[in-house]
C-alpha cells in the first residue's frame, strides 16, 4: 500500500527528514533509511521550488499591477 506525505506541512517534512539522521541504522535497514532520506529530501526540494515559483509569480503580478495603475506608482 502506498501512502502519500503530500498532506504534510513543509516544516513537518523537514522535521521528519532531520530525524532520519539520528535514528539507529543497522544491517538491512541502512539501505531502506537511505532511500527514505532521499525521498523525503526530494519532496522537500519540490515543495520549496513550488513555493519559490509562487512567490516569484506574486512578485511579477504585483509589479504588473503597479505598472498598470498610475495611482500605485506614487
Amino acid at each position: 500500500m502506498k501512502i502519500s506525505i503530500s498532506s504534510l506541512e513543509l516544516r513537518e517534512a523537514k522535521a521528519i527528514r532531520k530525524s532520519l539522521d539520528y535514528i539507529p541504522i543497522t544491517g538491512v535497514d541502512a539501505m531502506f533509511i537511505a532511500l527514505l532520506q532521499t525521498k523525503v529530501s526530494n519532496q522537500i526540494l519540490k515543495a520549496e521550488e513550488k513555493i519559490a515559483k509562487e512567490e516569484e509569480k506574486k512578485k511579477k503580478d504585483l509589479e504588473e499591477a503597479i505598472k498598470n495603475d498610475p495611482e500605485l506608482k506614487n
